[in-house]
């Protein structure tokens, strides 16, 4: 039998082509160059896609950075909510004084500086405050900062879309990189053995086949080769987002993408715009940037009033030294000349390195800038209608993207059944070949293109349905959902 015919029968009807391979003792097999087709690795765990997404989270950076952002709006939330606890500040000095100086003498206190007559000097100044009333300031900046906290978890939620979308993207790649596997696996084991006993017979001038079938196989085998590279570009780039985003150090292995898993079809475009507006969460961080933008015209608005408070100081002054005495003069009356001026001295009335003060009471902080505080209402104002007109901007471009994913997510279904449609074609074109050279003797010169398309219909298949997958998850994060179809 023509070796041409074998190899069609092998790949096409490998029950029936067994038996016809036993009318004629295989030649022995000249050892040739294998392709680089992947070989699963022995005893690697598989990775499914739930374990790959829980890693990718856990492991991921954006993830840790996503979370000390919220730890770090969450102690501004503290912060804001014990705004009314007191404020206390206080200063300690130390301080070198001269011994028995004269106030108002200066060259007298430097005197004591020269001659090293001086002593230690101690302060201390503390103040308190405590807000009573603040027109509602306090209260304003509490809810800032409990908007804060929504928003960091707003901005973590949207970076695990993200991550979700990468990690979808890079693990149905994986998968197709292992069915692609599979296919060039059961064309290798049956094409590279057959080439090489074709090549050996015409070497001896002992060939059954004709030039021309033996070039349309070397074709083949080169069209084949290229496809193996490409696949090992496709692993290289799938395993290795995968790794990335799962901190995988180990070899693992994913199922293959199947090519027969019925696939539930896209919604009506309602369906995704209702779930956008509803879970995406751009859209909440407009509502959550309007209610912002409210409270700040309304903190704007309490600048123009005074805080209440109570008020409280402390201090005391301690040295070792004391001032020295002071000539005074006597006076017959306020105003009038001294009269008597001879060994007159006394100590000054208070003595400012020795004292002890406490007080309370109430008080206002007001910074009257009428100006520049009006200015900033009329500003915070215009900024709130400015993102009004934002947030009605942005949903009409949310719902265009959302119409632009789901017609993607249409088209790729669409293909797909398409391609099962092609597939089907193929394998009946190929299985209809493989029984005419049996029974009827067949041009075997005419079965590279069936073979040839049944291949090329599956790797269609598995790439439409690789596009459909990835186009289901972009639709997912467009929507504002970890998972399309739950």
């Amino acid at each position: 039998m023509n070796r041409i015919a074998l190899l069609l029968l092998l790949v096409s009807a490998p029950a029936l082509a067994q038996d016809i391979a036993k009318e004629k003792p295989k030649a022995e097999v000249v050892p040739v160059k294998e392709p680089a087709v992947k070989k699963p690795a022995e005893n690697a765990p598989t990775l499914d896609l739930a374990t790959a997404l829980k890693l990718a989270r856990t492991a991921s950076p954006a993830s840790r950075e996503q979370a000390a952002k919220i730890r770090k709006a969450e102690w501004q939330q503290f912060r804001a909510e014990y705004a009314w606890a007191p404020k206390i500040q206080s200063t300690f000095g130390f301080s070198l004084v001269p011994s028995d100086a004269v106030v108002d003498d200066f060259g007298n206190s430097l005197d004591q500086y020269v001659n090293l007559n001086f002593g230690p000097y101690l302060r201390n100044d503390t103040k308190m405050l405590i807000p009573l009333y603040t027109f509602d300031r306090i209260s304003i900046a509490q809810d800032l900062a409990a908007i804060g906290v929504d928003v960091a978890r707003l901005r973590e939620f949207e970076s695990e879309l993200d991550l979700t979308y990468e990690v979808h993207r890079a693990y149905y790649g994986a998968q197709l990189s292992e069915a692609f596997s599979q296919i060039l696996k059961d064309v290798s084991d049956v094409l590279k053995p057959k080439l090489a006993e074709m090549a050996e017979e015409r070497e001896f001038g002992d060939s059954s086949f004709s030039t021309k079938d033996f070039r349309k196989l070397q074709i083949a085998d080169a069209e084949f080769d290229g496809r193996v590279i490409d696949n090992q570009r496709l692993e290289l780039l799938a395993n290795g987002g995968l790794q990335y985003f799962t901190a995988i150090e180990r070899p693992f292995s994913v199922p293959a993408l199947s090519e027969s898993e019925p696939l539930v079809p896209p919604k009506q475009l309602s369906h995704y715009v209702n779930l956008a507006h509803q879970f995406r969460p751009d859209l909440k961080l407009l509502a959550k940037a309007l209610e912002a933008r409210g409270l700040a015209v309304d903190m704007a608005r309490s600048n123009f009033y005074p805080n209440l408070v109570f008020a409280a100081s402390f201090g005391f002054g301690v040295s070792t030294e004391t001032l020295g005495l002071k000539e005074v003069c006597r006076k017959p009356s306020p105003g009038s000349e001294c009269i008597d001026t001879t060994d007159l001295y006394a100590r000054p009335y208070s003595n400012p390195l020795d004292f002890l003060s406490f007080t309370v009471g109430l008080g206002l902080e007001w910074s009257i800038d009428v100006v520049q505080t009006y200015g900033k209402y009329r500003e915070a104002d215009e900024e709130l209608a400015e993102t009004l007109a934002q947030r009605d901007r942005a949903l009409g471009a949310i719902d265009l993207d959302i119409k632009r994913l789901h017609s993607d997510a249409q088209a790729a279904y669409d293909k797909v059944q398409a391609n099962e449609r092609r597939l089907d074609a193929a394998r009946r074109w190929r299985d209809q070949f493989g029984l005419s050279v049996q029974t009827a003797g067949a041009d075997v010169a005419d079965g590279i293109d069936p073979l040839r398309a049944h291949v090329e219909a599956r790797v269609a298949m598995l790439q439409a349905r690789f596009d459909y997958f990835v186009a289901l998850a972009a639709l997912a994060k467009g929507v504002g959902v970890h998972d399309i179809v739950e």
